[in-house]
């Protein structure tokens, strides 16, 4: 079978061909991020999850999150694959098939930055990447809160209880639009990146507000928290809040409305 699939692969590219013609990506925000610099029209795969926009939810998918699909992938013949750090796996398998990748990291701002250049330049799109970065650069202009709140972000939970809870911590880009909305976080600098958050947790970082990151939009069970100073709670559908990629100027905006109220 994979001397099948290396066939298909090699069939895919075209000698001397400098832009990719056709995509798969294995990550919605970098599907997004393709649309944005213009050459959305090349994706010919994504995975399950890719919602937006609208006209991927009709193309080929590939498999889920880390669940990749290389047969599939190889046979929708692409010049280019678009993935993360998450997917060493699907890289090692995909690259000993010929097929080319393109490692896109997105966990900071200052990566959303460059992975925007980069894929830029790998589809000859610099001109538009530029321009999205310094369209980015000024949605994320500082935006100062005279409050200074102890900002929670909290995500992972499972629906309508507050089990698995995690928060993002010191580093996070979510930590980094708190700042820039003018807002501390809450949790100090530790070991874990996105430390658990337990009842006693909760109740000794005491916030002033916490943005729970709620896929389906379902409140949390926050009144069974003995919080001494309960805080300002507001609950977030918007994937894109979880996702960093090229809505992070609207993400902040909209972040800041609800930590400076």
């Amino acid at each position: 079978m994979l001397a099948g699939l290396a066939v298909l692969a090699a069939c895919a590219r075209k000698p001397g061909e400098s832009e990719p013609r056709r995509i798969v990506s294995l990550s919605p925000s970098l599907t997004k991020m393709a649309f944005a610099l213009g050459v959305g029209d090349r994706i010919v795969g994504v995975t399950q999850y890719d919602l937006e926009p609208e006209s991927v939810r009709r193309l080929p998918k590939v498999g889920g999150f880390l669940d990749i699909d290389i047969e599939t992938v190889a046979k929708l013949a692409p010049h280019l694959v678009l993935l993360s750090e998450m997917h060493a796996e699907a890289r090692r398998k995909l690259e000993s098939l010929g097929i080319p990748a393109l490692e896109l990291r997105t966990r900071s701002i200052s990566e959303v930055r460059g992975a925007i250049l980069a894929l830029g330049r790998r589809t000859g799109r610099v001109t538009e990447a530029s321009a999205l970065v310094q369209k980015l650069e000024k949605e994320l202009a500082p935006q100062p809160c005279p409050a200074r709140p102890r900002v929670l972000v909290t995500l992972g939970r499972t629906t309508g209880t507050l089990a698995h809870l995690v928060a993002a911590g010191p580093g996070t880009y979510l930590d980094e639009l708190v700042t820039l909305c003018g807002g501390t976080n809450a949790l100090p600098s530790g070991p874990a990146t996105y430390p658990a958050m337990g009842m006693e947790r909760l109740v000794q970082v005491a916030p002033d507000v916490i943005i729970d990151l709620a896929p389906d939009g379902t409140p949390g069970p926050w009144h069974q928290v003995p919080f001494v100073k309960a805080p300002r709670i507001a609950t977030v559908a918007d994937s894109g809040f979880s996702t960093p990629g090229v809505d992070l100027g609207t993400v902040k905006i909209e972040m800041c409305k609800l930590i400076c109220k």
